[in-house]
């Protein structure tokens, strides 16, 4: 099995973290204090990562499937590998189908959505069957125009005349109640889908470099998602990027440089692109590995391949528009809730007591 740098890791954690989130004015309900709900979520997950680093401390170079037999047994470890594959597959749906309208109302407004997505899985299919090494070197390519791009977008808002930081006050007016209203489903998304690494943790080349390195990406993601929503509430104002569909294209289109640098709407379709690809690839992936555990098997090709070929046409089936998608993604609360807090904690409560009782 081929291993992954930590440098690697850091590439996969940014890219998928930010990934759609660039789709959305996240914490929005909290109005303009929505960059507070994000922070307030930030430190928040760190309880969480800490828990999602700290399994791989105890089983280091071990797959998860091989974890949850160790320490539940496979009574247990069976139902749970299912209840995450089906976690990773709901996920992975909501992704693509984001994905593919994304680039349907950008670049291809006349091509039938369905060909659209099959052009794509197609590729995806392609990348995965190489394995996650391959993402990996993929993603570390595409990092740097990724992050120049996301700064080169922050400089030049900065300097549009329509930037009005006073869009932002005042701070806290309403009081804490909408910001709290609001922290559940940041943490939720796009902190809480951290849980997806537990799969891929075995395959870190310096196993006691995970937290760390960990810890360094979500605190960039973190960053990066702060001002990009403190960029949307200044250029937009709360209720234009409340009510907008796609506030990163809206904020983009709204630019105008002494009629220079206009419509750079392009700019943000690539961040878009990026982001959204590679978050349903590792989503998918990580379904695909599950499956391809709870069955015993090694080789998760023949998932990907019979899954890929038919994510487009259950993601066209299971949602009508991109609002409905949104809608059905609040749906499942506390099952989001049990799977990226909960279990991963009694997973981990499990494995320290029975470290210590073997001690």
């Amino acid at each position: 099995m081929n291993k992954i740098s930590n440098i690697q890791l850091f590439s996969l954690i940014l890219v998928f973290e930010i990934g759609s989130t660039t789709l959305f004015a996240l914490g929005i309900g909290a109005n303009r204090n929505a960059w507070i709900v994000i922070l307030i979520s930030y430190f928040l997950s760190l309880s969480l990562l800490w828990c999602y680093t700290q399994i791989p401390r105890y089983y280091p170079n071990q797959n998860f499937s091989e974890i949850l037999t160790d320490s539940l047994g496979v009574i247990l470890a069976k139902p749970l590998l299912l209840l995450y594959g089906i976690y990773f597959f709901n996920q992975t749906t909501h992704n693509f189908y984001e994905f593919g309208v994304l680039i349907r109302i950008t670049a291809l407004p006349n091509t039938p959505l369905l060909v659209i997505l099959y052009l794509f899985i197609l590729v995806m299919i392609y990348v995965l069957h190489k394995g996650l090494e391959v993402i990996a070197r993929s993603i570390e390519i595409f990092l740097p125009y990724f992050v120049l791009f996301l700064i080169l977008i922050y400089f030049l808002t900065f300097l549009s005349e329509d930037f009005q930081l006073s869009n932002l006050q005042p701070i806290l007016g309403d009081g804490f109640k909408p910001v709290l209203k609001e922290i559940p489903t940041v943490l939720a998304f796009p902190f809480g889908e951290m849980v997806v690494f537990l799969i891929f943790w075995h395959y870190i080349n310096k196993q006691q470099l995970i937290r760390r390195t960990t810890f360094i990406a979500v605190t960039v993601s973190a960053l990066i998602i702060t001002t990009s929503l403190i960029i949307f509430l200044a250029i937009l104002g709360p209720e234009l990027t409340s009510s907008s569909e796609i506030p990163l294209l809206e904020t983009l289109l709204s630019i105008h440089i002494a009629m220079i640098f206009t419509n750079l709407d392009s700019i943000g379709v690539f961040i878009m692109f990026i982001g959204g690809f590679y978050k349903t690839a590792i989503h998918f992936f990580a379904f695909s590995l599950a499956l391809t555990w709870l069955f015993n098997k090694s080789n998760p090709k023949w998932v990907i391949f019979i899954f890929g070929l038919l994510l487009p046409i259950i993601t066209q089936y299971r949602f009508s528009s991109l609002d409905d998608q949104r809608w059905k993604g609040m749906e499942g609360g506390v099952y989001n809730i049990l799977l990226y807090s909960l279990l991963p904690l009694l997973i981990l409560l499990i494995i320290m007591v029975k470290k210590k009782a073997k001690n």
